[in-house]
């Protein structure tokens, strides 16, 4: 069901909030001789530390110019690289109810410049998607503040030659409802109190576009899990930072993670 009872939330936030948890330990111990098996891992042992029975859907963890690729989940690149972007979706299921986090970090801690701006750029529109969340509103009114915002700034960057020139850097729709699955049914009608939806608008730029190479194989994705409530939207994922500046900062932090040492096999 949409409107989702005290007895569904409970679970529902454990589920997302294990699932930020997820994000936050990735941050910590992302390096760039990592794997994107090693990243899916990472989150992975982290749900089943937590309790978590499952993963609410197939782990999408693309490194580079595999972020591009929407649904992408061979996540079989021996190295993220030094200089790229990695796009993490995942979700911890636990207990029935599945979560639906995304977060996109640069493999070697810094942001460059352009990737700061196309992320920066994501988050505004996320922003703006997030604040049309209320009771009320149609359900594409996420999508629309969060697509006219990604317009704007893909034309002030020069990426495309006006705000309404047509593009496929913005290919989704950035909102479903979860719960029991990752893409709850919906009759696409109103926000209504106690839903809980996605916000998850994302620039994706690959190899080979038709604008400047510096910006080629950068893709971001922001993704997080609000609850609709008489008071507007709440963040339910907020325990995994969203700024570009947090996400530095956060991957400053030491890994307990790192601390396994396994031994080396032939």
């Amino acid at each position: 069901k949409e409107i989702k009872k005290p007895e569904e939330l409970k679970l529902l936030k454990k589920a997302i909030n294990i699932s930020a948890i997820g994000q936050n330990e990735m941050m910590k111990a992302m390096t760039p001789n990592m794997s994107e098996t090693e990243a899916q891992g990472v989150h992975e042992f982290v749900y089943k530390k937590y309790g978590a029975e499952y993963e609410g859907y197939p782990s999408i963890v693309g490194a580079g110019n595999n972020g591009c690729i929407l649904h992408y989940v061979e996540n079989n690149k021996p190295k993220v690289g030094n200089g790229n972007l990695i796009l993490m979706d995942l979700g911890a299921e636990y207990h029935g109810y599945t979560a639906d986090v995304t977060r996109t970090i640069p493999t070697n801690g810094k942001f460059t410049k352009e990737q700061k701006l196309i992320y920066d750029l994501v988050y505004k529109a996320q922003e703006a998607g997030i604040a049309q969340a209320k009771i009320g509103n149609k359900f594409n009114a996420t999508t629309n503040a969060a697509r006219k915002v990604i317009n704007k700034g893909l034309a002030k960057l020069g990426i495309i030659d006006s705000e309404n020139a047509y593009h496929n850097y913005f290919p989704h729709g950035a909102t479903h409802h979860i719960g029991l699955d990752v893409h709850d049914l919906t009759n696409y009608g109103n926000f209504k109190e106690n839903m809980v939806i996605t916000v998850e608008p994302g620039i994706y730029i690959p190899e080979g576009s038709n604008c400047d190479k510096k910006w080629w194989g950068i893709a971001v994705r922001i993704e997080d899990d609000i609850l609709i409530t008489k008071k507007g939207p709440v963040i339910l994922s907020a325990l995994a930072p969203r700024k570009s500046n947090e996400i530095e900062k956060m991957m400053k932090l030491p890994s307990v993670l790192n601390d396994f040492n396994l031994p080396k096999l032939d």
